[in-house]
């Protein structure tokens, strides 16, 4: 068994790893975009594209919904794709606030020993507020997300702590691929995966450790 406090820094993905908010995000997504009338393939295409690359920031994904799925007149994509990011931020603040925590979440927390921080896909300003108002800024030395790419807050996270003993806690592509930009141990945390079997199989050939609950981690759980 894998012991967490035998790293330096220990760094979090949010969703679906701190709070069980994947799904709620998927449908945040989708109720903004059916708002603007857009077709149904083309929802669903967007969708897709979103399920798959969970963890990439609401910024790439939008852009790349504009230039790849929806059906837009050139001179209106800068204009909707503001509009879009609003409408959804507004509706992320919302769920944030009724997400559940992730099991065992605060246990960890609370008995890692390890420095914590979070590299989110989310937007830096609204994961800071909400993680305040959810009393969980206190367990993190920094809590950093989009516009920011995830790999590029690691790096500059280990180059603050000088240190390289470190592990990513993350249930997606993104989060296991900005672990290996960084050279640092990635553990997969499954439960609320969008890619869950994808992942599964791709760590398993990678031979990264994936667990189904905190209490895999070496530390007793009350």
């Amino acid at each position: 068994m894998l012991h967490i406090n035998k790293y330096d820094l220990c760094i979090f993905d949010c969703d679906g790893v701190i709070f069980d908010s994947n799904n709620l995000k998927i449908q945040a997504m989708e109720e903004v975009l059916i708002s603007y009338f857009f077709q149904a393939g083309e929802i669903k295409n967007s969708l897709g594209y979103f399920k798959k690359n969970f963890g990439k920031s609401r910024f790439h994904h939008v852009e790349y919904f504009l230039n790849n799925f929806l059906c837009v007149e050139t001179n209106k994509k800068n204009d909707l794709k503001h509009n879009i990011l609003d409408d959804f931020s507004s509706k992320c603040q919302k769920l944030y606030l009724k997400a559940n925590l992730t099991p065992d979440i605060l246990s960890l927390l609370n008995k890692c020993v390890s420095k914590k921080f979070i590299a989110s896909g989310s937007e830096q300003s609204e994961l800071r507020s909400v993680l305040e108002h959810r009393k969980l800024s206190k367990y993190f030395e920094s809590i950093f997300g989009s516009p920011t790419p995830k790999d590029e807050i690691i790096h500059n996270i280990l180059e603050k702590e000088s240190t390289r003993n470190a592990v990513m806690i993350g249930d997606s592509f993104s989060d296991m691929s900005a672990a290996e930009t960084n050279k640092i141990d990635f553990i997969f945390y499954s439960p609320f995966s969008n890619v869950k079997d994808e992942m599964i199989e791709k760590c398993t050939s990678k031979k990264y450790l994936i667990i189904n609950s905190f209490n895999e981690l070496g530390l007793n759980y009350d």
